[in-house]
């Protein structure tokens, strides 16, 4: 290891870096103390991501189809080429947005998850590049994956999935966390996030790391509710949109050092939540996932399957049959209730 790298422990005999197991036996890692503050920041540096692409690349006068982003212009007509559910991921910086895609985008690459098996993408270059630095052929100190600038546009990824006869398409949105943390803080900022106008289910991402640390609880657990305050309020979701809260990071949590029950902290918190939002007009679920540990690499993934299952589930028909008139005064209208 060069002096220019970053040494993820102090102890020279731990090899947490690879095995993602701490020497000392502590879980999680934070509670080792040759293992500081400022080195579990390191283990996701969030590298800013160029998601640039030349869409008049051509090879032998066929335009090749980048498989970047697709861009917020073409969302619409793309959307309503075939029926697909949209997802929008809500969270802060470093709240996992990224890292959920590329889970998904590597476990599928290995198999099916749960009853869906990959068909196509309209964004797998997107999807690799976000997904290659959390692989050891990357040859990075520790898994990780890019953080999403708030400079860079925004886009959405895609796929379509199968399951027995069902076949189905989803695409999920990717922003900045910078600019939801924007629109919390200064409302007019809301009616730039388009996303949500399209979204069948918004799903917000609680960094169970941060509500259970004490220097950022506090805070974070009054910012968390404020945002989706704020969304609600300002009519920024459609009537029929579903509210998903997804608790990430659960590898960070459990007996803390001083003996606290990060985990019944964490649950104590999700109550709140429900409490407080799902009595109101959206539907309101919650969730845990795990979709990259790291700091106790022996949890594995958490909650992915019956993500995809809730996802990728068929929409349903909708019914266009008119609806009879009450007591019709017109002959035309009874013929609906004739025919009926």
């Amino acid at each position: 290891m060069t002096e220019t790298e970053t040494q993820v422990c102090t102890n020279p005999e731990c090899d947490f870096a690879n095995t993602g197991t701490c020497a000392r036996g502590f879980d999680p890692i934070e509670t080792c103390p040759e293992f500081s503050e400022a080195e579990i920041e390191d283990l996701d540096p969030g590298e800013e991501f160029d998601d640039s692409v030349s869409p008049d690349d051509q090879l032998d006068g066929v335009v090749l189809r980048p498989n970047g982003l697709i861009s917020e212009t073409d969302i619409v007509g793309f959307r309503n080429n075939r029926r697909m559910q949209t997802i929008v991921l809500v969270g802060e910086q470093k709240a996992g947005k990224t890292t959920l895609l590329s889970a998904i985008y590597g476990l599928f690459c290995k198999g099916p998850i749960g009853r869906y098996s990959f068909v196509e993408s309209r964004t797998l270059k997107a999807f690799a590049e976000r997904n290659h630095l959390a692989l050891v052929t990357s040859n990075g100190e520790v898994p990780t994956t890019p953080r999403t600038s708030r400079a860079d546009p925004m886009g959405f990824f895609h796929l379509r999935l199968k399951a027995d006869d069902d076949v189905s398409d989803i695409v999920i949105s990717d922003r900045s966390g910078e600019a939801f943390e924007a629109a919390r803080t200064n409302t007019g900022f809301i009616e730039r996030l388009t996303e949500l106008a399209l979204a069948d289910r918004v799903c917000f991402l609680l960094d169970a790391a941060k509500l259970t640390k004490l220097e950022t609880r506090s805070g974070y657990r009054r910012t968390f509710k404020q945002l989706i305050r704020a969304l609600i309020d300002n009519a920024a979701l459609r009537p029929a949109s579903k509210i998903e809260i997804l608790t990430t990071k659960l590898d960070r949590i459990s007996t803390g050092p001083d003996g606290r029950d990060l985990e019944a902290e964490v649950a104590a918190y999700e109550k709140e939540l429900h409490d407080e939002f799902a009595a109101g007009s959206h539907q309101f679920e919650m969730f845990r996932i795990c979709a990259l540990p790291r700091s106790n690499t022996s949890l594995g993934f958490i909650g992915l399957d019956e993500l995809i299952e809730r996802w990728a589930a068929p929409v349903a028909a909708i019914d266009i049959t008119p609806i009879p008139v009450q007591a019709p005064r017109r002959q035309f209208d009874r013929l609906l209730k004739v025919w009926g």
